[in-house]
């Protein structure tokens, strides 16, 4: 999702930030800009070429709680699914990364999407090791804000609050941290390449399992106001499992519980951004139920 004129004063503030970082990088790498620069929730994004010609991106990652091993992440993976790390900041959170075409997943239909994702989280999962942030620890922190969330109860729905924690509590019997996995890979982080159909441009790492790394790749694109169509979500979680060599009802019991968690995170936030935000949760969650 790209940032559109009207952003919040922060993300400008943080935007310009992120420019004065990429241009110190630029002069320290002898790099040359190569076009305009995308600002999207994961980085600004600059095309630049190096000093041999090549083209590359430079990406300035946003700063994010437990975020900050990107570039191990992509040194273990080593262009294999994701796009090659070139050279790597972690102190200032850049990443001069190799470039890929404009076209992202979402330009596919519906059930290739899944398919190509599936294949694609699946084939990155590699042998859990630290320092990369664990999925247990998460979700003990997840159970205990849901289990005593009713301060949440008033901004979104109780029953949809109370159906994460069961879930939660269910999920948490099994162990959590069993590989290296992408922990946001959206079809927008997916690129079309030169030399491989599709690679992933985002990482986000954690040690998980490919059910919860699935999850945000079962939310249809756009945002339709009357929500996904009756069963949509569940198609996308069989097409999605059935790519991946995963569990498609352990796949929709960590989306409700991925969707109660957000709705958890924007309930405190103020303005209208959360609360429009808010009711796309809702819609999600109500889409996630049986025989929606």
């Amino acid at each position: 999702m790209t940032h559109e004129t009207g952003a919040p004063a922060a993300d400008a503030t943080w935007a310009a930030r992120a420019e004065e970082v990429a241009a110190a990088r630029r002069t320290a790498w002898q790099l040359l800009p190569d076009g305009p620069p995308v600002l999207d929730d994961d980085a600004l994004a600059r095309p630049v070429r190096t000093e041999a010609g090549e083209p590359a991106q430079l990406r300035v990652l946003r700063p994010r709680p437990g975020d900050g091993h990107d570039h191990l992440a992509l040194r273990q993976w080593n262009g294999r699914g994701t796009v090659r790390l070139l050279r790597a900041d972690p102190a200032a959170g850049v990443l001069l990364v190799e470039r890929t075409r404009d076209r992202d997943l979402g330009s596919l239909r519906g059930d290739e999407t899944c398919r190509v994702l599936g294949e694609l989280v699946a084939g990155l999962a590699r042998p859990p090791r630290p320092p990369f942030p664990a999925l247990s620890a998460l979700a003990a922190e997840w159970s205990a804000r849901l289990e005593d969330g009713t301060d949440l109860d008033a901004r979104f729905p109780r029953r949809f609050r109370l159906q994460a924690a069961t879930a939660l509590r269910r999920l948490r019997r099994d162990p959590l941290d069993t590989a290296l996995l992408p922990g946001d890979l959206v079809p927008a982080a997916v690129r079309a390449a030169d030399r491989a159909p599709w690679l992933a441009v985002r990482a986000r790492p954690r040690l998980a399992t490919v059910e919860w790394a699935l999850v945000p790749g079962l939310w249809p694109p756009g945002d339709d106001p009357r929500g996904p169509r009756p069963g949509e979500l569940t198609d996308r979680a069989e097409a999605l499992a059935l790519a991946a060599g995963a569990d498609p009802d352990r796949v929709r019991a960590w989306a409700v519980v991925r969707v109660a968690v957000a709705a958890a995170e924007q309930a405190g936030r103020p303005g209208a951004e959360p609360v429009r935000e808010l009711g796309r949760l809702v819609r999600l969650a109500k889409a996630l139920q049986s025989g929606a």
